[in-house]
C-alpha cells in the first residue's frame, strides 16, 4: 500500500482492525507492506474491491529489484518470478510506474506522483518487455490514457531510485487507473487557491451525480477555490464564511458570498439546495455538528455532501468509523471515505441519501419548471432542476467495511 507520508501507522492500525492476521513487513515514508499467514494466494481482484481510507491504491507484492543501471532493472523486474508468472497467467494491461510520496510538501498542488524519473524508468521497463507483452512497449506519452476497467496492471513503486517493489491490482475504483491510485487533477492558473484541486479530485473519485445548474452551498468558502471548481462544473454556488473571498469568484454571475459562520446563516438559504460542501480548519467534531443542524432540519432536503475532516492528530483516523456511522445516521445510506492525494492530514467524506442515486437513468438535459401544484419544493431562486445522466461509480460502498458500526 501507499499512502500520505506520516499516515503509515495510522494505516497500520486500519489494516488491522480488518485484517487482523496480516503482519507488518517492510515499510518507508508513503509505503507499506504486510505479508499474509494464509497458504491461499491473495486474490488480486478481491484486494481491488477492498478500500482503506488512508491508503491511495494497494497491490499483491511480487518481490523487489536493486541495482544501479537503469536498463538492467528493467531487465530484472520482467526476471522476477513473481512477474513471469503474472505474465503466464494472462496478458497484462497496462504498466504503473510511481515514487513513493516521501518528501511531499502541504503546498504542493498537484496530485501528479509521476514524476521525471518515473517516467523515465516507466519507458526503461516498457522497453524491456517480453515479447508476449508487445502491447506494453509504447511508452504511455504526456496525455495518459487511464487503465481501463477489470485491467491487469505491473506497479513499479520506485521506494528509493536503486530500488523498486514489484507487484500488480486489478482496476476496480476510479483511482486505480492511474499510478499510485493519484487521479491526475491540476491546479488551474485561473484558480485562487489549492482548494480547487482537493474538490476537484473529490468529484473525480468520488463519481457524486453533480449535474450543471444544481445548488451547492459551501461552508468555509475563503478565498474560493473549491466553490471555483464546482462553478466550472456549472453549478449555482452559496459560499458561506466570515473571511473574505476573492474579487474573481464575486465577479461571478452563479456565485452569492454570505458573509457569516455556518451556524448563522437561516435555514431558508439551504432550501432548494441539493449540495452541501463544508471544509473549516477545525477539528471532525465541529464540523460534523455544523453540517448536523443543517441536514437534519425538516425543511432541508440535501442529497450528498462532500466534507472534509481534518486530522489536527493521527491519533483521530481511529475515530473515522464512529465519523462515518454519524453521517449515515442522518439518513445517508451511501457514506465514502478517502486521503485525498491533493489533501493536507485530513480525509473527504462524501455522502448520498441513496446509492441508487449512483444509477439513474435521465435524459441529459435541465429543465426549469415553477412549484407544482402538488408542492413540489423549488430551489432557493425559485426553479426546480432536474438530473441529467451521471457517471456510475464503481468500487467498495464505505459500509461495507465498517458495517458493524453501521
Amino acid at each position: 500500500m501507499t499512502c500520505r507520508p506520516g499516515a503509515e501507522t495510522a494505516l497500520k492500525q486500519e489494516v488491522a482492525r480488518t485484517e487482523p492476521e496480516w503482519r507488518l513487513a517492510f515499510s518507508r515514508p508513503g509505503f507499506v507492506t504486510f505479508k499474509v499467514n494464509s497458504t491461499t494466494p491473495v486474490d488480486d481482484k478481491q484486494l481491488a474491491s477492498r478500500s482503506w481510507v488512508l491508503a491511495r491504491t494497494q497491490g499483491v507484492s511480487l518481490g523487489k529489484v536493486t541495482g544501479d543501471e537503469l536498463a538492467k532493472l528493467a531487465a530484472d523486474v520482467w526476471a522476477l518470478a513473481g512477474v513471469a508468472t503474472l505474465v503466464a497467467e494472462g496478458p497484462l494491461d497496462d504498466v504503473h510506474v510511481w515514487e513513493r510520496d516521501a518528501h511531499r510538501s502541504d503546498d504542493e498542488s498537484s496530485t501528479l506522483l509521476v514524476s521525471p524519473l518515473a517516467a523515465e524508468i516507466e519507458n526503461a521497463i516498457r522497453a524491456a518487455a517480453p515479447e508476449s507483452c508487445e502491447n506494453l512497449r509504447e511508452p504511455p506519452g504526456e496525455k495518459r490514457r487511464p487503465a481501463a476497467r477489470n485491467a491487469r496492471v505491473l506497479d513499479v513503486v520506485v521506494v528509493e531510485p536503486n530500488q523498486w517493489w514489484i507487484g500488480c491490482h486489478r482496476v476496480v475504483t476510479p483511482p486505480q487507473r492511474w499510478p499510485g491510485g493519484a487521479i491526475p487533477v491540476r491546479t488551474p492558473e485561473h484558480a485562487v487557491s489549492r482548494a480547487y484541486t482537493k474538490m476537484a479530485e473529490a468529484l473525480a473519485w468520488s463519481g457524486l451525480p453533480i449535474a450543471k445548474d444544481d445548488e451547492c452551498v459551501e461552508i468555509g468558502c475563503a478565498p474560493g477555490g473549491a466553490s471555483q471548481a464546482l462553478l466550472d462544473r456549472g453549478l449555482f454556488v452559496t459560499g458561506i464564511d466570515p473571511a473574505e473571498v476573492d474579487p474573481i469568484l464575486l465577479e461571478h454571475p452563479r456565485f452569492r458570498h454570505i458573509r457569516k459562520r455556518g451556524k448563522e446563516v437561516r435555514r431558508s438559504e439551504y432550501l432548494g439546495v441539493r449540495w452541501l460542501a463544508a471544509d473549516v480548519n477545525l477539528a471532525p467534531g465541529y464540523t460534523l455538528d455544523a453540517v448536523e443542524a443543517i441536514v437534519t432540519h425538516l425543511d432541508v432536503h440535501i442529497r450528498g455532501l462532500i466534507l472534509t475532516l481534518k486530522l489536527a492528530d493521527w491519533s483521530h483516523a481511529d475515530r473515522l468509523a464512529e465519523y462515518a456511522a454519524r453521517v449515515h445516521g442522518w439518513g445517508y445510506r451511501d457514506v465514502r471515505m478517502r486521503q485525498l492525494s491533493s489533501g493536507g492530514q485530513e480525509v473527504c467524506l462524501v455522502a448520498l441519501r441513496r446509492k441508487e442515486l449512483r444509477k439513474l437513468d435521465r435524459r441529459r438535459k435541465s429543465r426549469v419548471e415553477k412549484r407544482s401544484p402538488k408542492g413540489e419544493r423549488a430551489s432557493a431562486r425559485g426553479a426546480i432542476r432536474r438530473d441529467p445522466p451521471h457517471p456510475t461509480l464503481s468500487g467498495p460502498h464505505f459500509g461495507a467495511q465498517f458495517g458493524a458500526q453501521i
